[in-house]
């Protein structure tokens, strides 16, 4: 949760969550070592099974990964890294985009309340076809570089 000015502010981090979990999946592929459990996948978010498997579940619709069950079994990618552009992600874990306009009833005293969500509307519309631009050109391969030269 942020802070902003003393009021605890949810913060979606599902993005990051599949992104460090599709990230882990590529390193454990290009050091050649084979598919990994959602527990090993927690374990490097330092989150709960659960959590990961849901967006396991998410990616696996999206054609990202694949799984296979039994002993020795576990999640992999579905493609090559390269091939992997972060928009798709983007796309199969926040489908309607990460900006949303609160659900609250306009006001119909109040000028502000009665133009809000249209003006939201259309920034957080801009913000959001930005963000799938900048998306569009990194690849996964390209974001795992970053990963192992930041660390």
């Amino acid at each position: 949760m942020r802070n902003y000015r003393g009021c605890a502010m949810p913060t979606n981090t599902r993005l990051a969550v599949a992104l460090h979990i599709l990230s882990g999946l590529a390193y454990r592929a290009s050091s050649g070592k084979g598919s990994v459990t959602s527990a090993e996948l927690a374990g490097s978010v330092n989150t709960n099974p659960v959590v990961v498997r849901r967006i396991l579940g998410e990616l696996a619709k999206a054609g990202l990964v694949t799984s296979t069950g039994g002993r020795g079994g576990g999640y992999e990618l579905a493609r090559d890294p390269a091939r992997i552009r972060l928009d798709a992600v983007l796309v199969a874990i926040e489908p309607e985009g990460l900006f949303s306009v609160h659900e609250n009833p306009a006001n119909r005293a109040c000028t502000v309340s009665c133009g809000i969500k249209p003006a939201l509307g259309q920034l957080f519309e801009r913000a959001d076809h930005a963000l799938r631009e900048h998306l569009r050109g990194t690849t996964l391969a390209d974001f795992l570089r970053r990963v192992e030269s930041a660390g």
